[in-house]
């Protein structure tokens, strides 16, 4: 039976962490973990149980959500592994990828502080992204019910959330630069980001531009926005200033270019961002000709999730 968890223990950070604290830290450039693969066990101290860090190290992070499995056999009488009040037992699954969080965090922090240090245990100012947890096939958590409190940092998660199809996890509310709506109204398709500003907006990539002069990088959106009868591209801008302002500056880039692959290849890549709204833009030609797109320019590399459908 395979069990899938939310959070596991870290010897070597001695403490607890989600899966998006583990893959914060093996692609900050300033932790002294940076580009280690560390080992994770069970939560419960009386165990330990070995437990596989699924996508946390992968360039490509797919539409599944980020988790540990277990490795080894739990004890007799982990605390995880055994149903209690308020926790349930899922019958074992076939299918590897089985995992669905259960925590949906209540406000997403699209400006916290910078960690100092070498901390590894979640904290830094988000409260419950140790508490990201979920569990299948046989896991339990201990903690099915949603957090009154749970801020987190990573988007990624945020997405997760969203494409996991819990209905009732979306349900509740989530809270994003003190806007607040239910979760799954938060994300709108880009075509139709003039309904709502303040919102996450998503859509298939279909086209990617690396500037010459390190001028950053350049996202096309397959759909376009229809704005009085006429078509618009849309396009999300990084500059190379705020790329090179990231802690995980060699991950981000790693990435894109996994995106270029993808594009050049003709697979479904959907883009997720945050923190910023497109708006009408005059593009000059060659010759002084001109045309309108609509761009949004992102003010960090970590208000962009990438979804790729091959990972």
């Amino acid at each position: 039976m395979s069990m899938k968890f939310g959070r596991a223990y870290c010897e070597a950070l001695d403490g607890f962490v989600s899966p998006y604290r583990a893959r914060e830290i093996y692609t900050d450039e300033d932790h002294e973990h940076y580009g280690k693969e560390l080992t994770f066990g069970c939560e419960d101290p009386g165990c330990r149980a070995r437990l596989t860090p699924v996508g946390i190290y992968m360039v490509r992070k797919s539409k599944r959500a980020l988790h540990f499995r277990t490795k080894e056999e739990h004890k007799a009488g982990c605390e995880l592994v055994k149903p209690g009040d308020g926790g349930k037992v899922r019958k074992p699954s076939e299918r590897e990828d089985d995992y669905k969080p259960t925590n949906f965090p209540t406000e997403l922090d699209l400006n916290p502080p910078r960690r100092k240090g070498n901390g590894g245990s979640d904290d830094g100012g988000s409260e419950g992204d140790e508490g990201a947890g979920g569990r299948s096939s046989g896991g339990y958590s201990g903690a099915d019910k949603r957090k009154t409190n749970s801020r987190t940092r990573y988007l990624d998660l945020v997405v997760d959330c969203f494409l996991s199809g819990d209905e009732d996890g979306k349900s509740g509310n989530l809270t994003i630069a003190g806007k607040t709506k239910p979760f799954g109204r938060f994300f709108k398709k880009v075509q139709y980001f003039g309904d709502e500003a303040g919102l996450i907006y998503y859509g298939l990539i279909d086209g990617l531009k690396i500037y010459n002069g390190k001028k950053g990088i350049g996202l096309r959106f397959a759909d376009s926005v229809w704005v009085e009868k006429r078509p618009y591209r849309i396009w999300a801008h990084i500059s190379q200033e705020v790329i090179d302002d990231s802690r995980r500056k060699k991950s981000f880039l790693a990435e894109i270019a996994e995106l270029k692959k993808a594009v050049d290849g003709k697979e479904d890549v959907v883009a997720f961002f945050v923190g910023a709204h497109p708006a009408k833009t005059p593009v000059e030609l060659k010759g002084g000709a001109t045309f309108d797109l609509y761009s949004v320019e992102l003010s960090s590399v970590n208000h962009l999730s990438l979804a790729f459908a091959r990972a």
